[in-house]
């Protein structure tokens, strides 16, 4: 898919905020970005409940994993 480092900005910032809609984060982490260091972020992205499991069944990931999407959100609006 043709994503720009806007769009992956926004997505991050939509799922952060607790704004998109239903789908949006699902469609994000799972259809390949065509540019090789935004799909590393998504890959990434898609990682995190993995990496960070979440403490109840209602959140993404732990919190170490929202502070982690921070970080790469910092890092893409540089």
């Amino acid at each position: 898919m043709k994503r720009t480092r806007e769009d992956v900005i926004r997505e991050i910032q939509k799922f952060l905020r607790d704004e998109g809609g239903a789908y949006d984060w699902d469609e994000f982490i799972s259809v390949p970005i065509n540019d090789r260091k935004l799909d590393a972020i998504r890959i990434e992205c898609a990682e995190l409940p993995d990496r960070y499991p979440p403490p109840t069944c209602h959140r993404y990931c732990a919190d170490e994993g929202f502070r982690r999407l921070d970080q790469i959100l910092d890092a893409l609006e540089k």
